[in-house]
């Protein structure tokens, strides 16, 4: 081996390094959201009723470098072909969201359970038998960022027995 063919192939080595690590800085640095969701109560909403009822908080976390300007009102559940859209629904803790997401940031919003279960027809069985105890929807939340760039989950599930969201 001469020092001509090594200063070649050190010379491709570090044109392969240098683009690897070009793309790996631009993924790195994609604005990226988090969306979760939780039950909870009316009681954690400042601006709710004196009842206590049912809700599913949506927590969503910045968890990217770049800040984000999400529109709530785009949210959309969905479940087995029906969808639950915000913008046409009552929803809580809207006057105390901000809509500007600096890095590391997480807004919350809460929708009354009763109303997203009658849209995406989930609904209680008469008696739980094993099948109907067992049944999980699977959920898929998605909402739009000012430039229209869709955000998207699938990995919640809702177990309508106990009313919880599994997260897959």
């Amino acid at each position: 081996m001469n020092i001509d063919l090594i200063a070649k192939v050190a010379g491709v080595l570090g044109l392969l390094i240098s683009v690897c690590t070009f793309i790996l800085t631009r993924i790195e640095r994609r604005k990226r959201l988090e969306i979760e969701l939780f039950m909870s109560s009316t009681f954690e909403f400042e601006d709710s009723g004196a009842e206590d009822e049912c809700v599913i908080k949506v927590r969503f976390t910045n968890i990217g470098p770049q800040p984000l300007i999400l529109k709530p009102n785009t949210m959309v559940i969905e479940c087995n072909g029906n969808t639950f859209r915000l913008d046409r629904e009552e929803y809580l803790g809207m006057e105390y969201f901000d809509e500007l997401m600096p890095p590391t940031s997480c807004r919350e919003i809460g929708i009354y359970l009763d109303l997203v279960c009658k849209d995406l027809n989930i609904e209680s069985p008469e008696q739980y038998d094993e099948d109907s105890f067992n049944k999980l929807y699977s959920l898929r939340v998605q909402v739009n960022d000012h430039t229209n760039k869709v955000y998207k989950t699938k990995r919640f599930k809702f177990h309508e027995s106990v009313g919880e969201f599994v997260r897959f």
